[in-house]
């Protein structure tokens, strides 16, 4: 029972006036008044009791997955959403935790989210070398941690190399993205199902390798920097950003489409486009080969 219904329960209780058949007697407001000390001490009970069952912590069962804090203004439809990708699950996430009642989910207690139950990961990281960094947004951290390899990557996380270091990762699509020092990326769920995945290039440099469709119009994919929005239909290219924010995009195999202010232009293989913050991509120009990968 919800705390409000049990005290309206409680205040309904204390206002009425009881009536029993004649052949007993009437019990009116007048004598009730010595009885309500007595039930009022036991419906506070009562509401002791459920309180203290609502802030139990949940101790999770063993095996993976994340432990959550239930934030102000989340409910069980919402946290499914957040964290299943579907608002329907919320029945599933309770017999996880071994909860009966929905109502007894309050901010500030703890939820586990079973990997089995939990959303799949947009990308995992495969290897990297040097220092490389991850910063699990998906699970409300705030503070940059070691990467490991074959590390999942969720909608909002970011992956950042420092000097001398490298890390490549590989999106459920099949798109394999390979980011070099000083670089910064974070992920990020299509808009829509029927959307590609994106990924937003804040700073450094990122060869993407995108497998071809059948379909010449299907969108793998979503490459986004300050100054540019790349869309990708099954191409090998190279984008840079520079401390300023420009963008320069070599595209080696297929073609992809960069728009920027209202402006798109095709860059097709063997050809570049350079985006100035805030400007107009420029028309494609030819580039050298593309590099040759090493052999890890």
């Amino acid at each position: 029972m919800k705390i409000q219904n049990l005290l309206k329960t409680c205040s309904r209780f204390l206002n009425m006036r009881w009536k029993v058949p004649s052949t007993f007697f009437v019990f009116d407001r007048k004598y009730f008044f010595y009885f309500k000390p007595c039930i009022l001490l036991i419906l506070l009970i009562q509401l002791t009791a459920v309180y203290a069952d609502s802030k139990k912590n949940i101790q999770p069962p063993e095996g993976d997955g994340i432990t959550i804090i239930v934030e102000k203004g989340q409910t069980l439809s919402i946290i499914s959403k957040t964290y299943l990708d579907d608002p329907r699950k919320w029945k599933e996430l309770l017999k996880s935790n071994q909860i009966d009642n929905p109502n007894l989910i309050i901010p500030g207690m703890k939820l586990w989210i079973p990997k089995s139950l939990g959303k799949k990961p947009l990308a995992d990281l495969q290897r990297f070398t040097g220092v490389t960094e991850v910063l699990k947004i998906s699970q409300k951290q705030n503070d940059w941690a070691k990467a490991t390899n074959g590390e999942g990557l969720y909608a909002k996380d970011e992956v950042r190399t420092l000097k001398d270091s490298e890390a490549q990762f590989l999106f459920l699509s099949g798109s394999r993205f390979e980011i070099t020092e000083n670089s910064h990326v974070i992920m990020e769920r299509g808009k829509t199902d029927t959307e590609p995945d994106e990924l937003f290039l804040r700073k450094g440099r990122i060869r993407s390798l995108i497998p071809k469709t059948k379909s010449p119009n299907q969108k793998m994919f979503l490459l986004k920097t300050e100054s540019a929005e790349s869309v990708v239909k099954g191409t090998d290219f190279l984008t840079e950003v520079d401390g300023s924010g420009n963008t320069t995009l070599s595209c080696y195999d297929g073609a992809v489409s960069v728009t920027a202010e209202k402006v798109t232009v095709q860059v097709n293989a063997g050809f570049a486009t350079y985006l100035e913050k805030g400007k107009a991509p420029l028309q494609p120009f030819p580039v050298p080969n593309p590099p040759i990968p090493e052999n890890k």
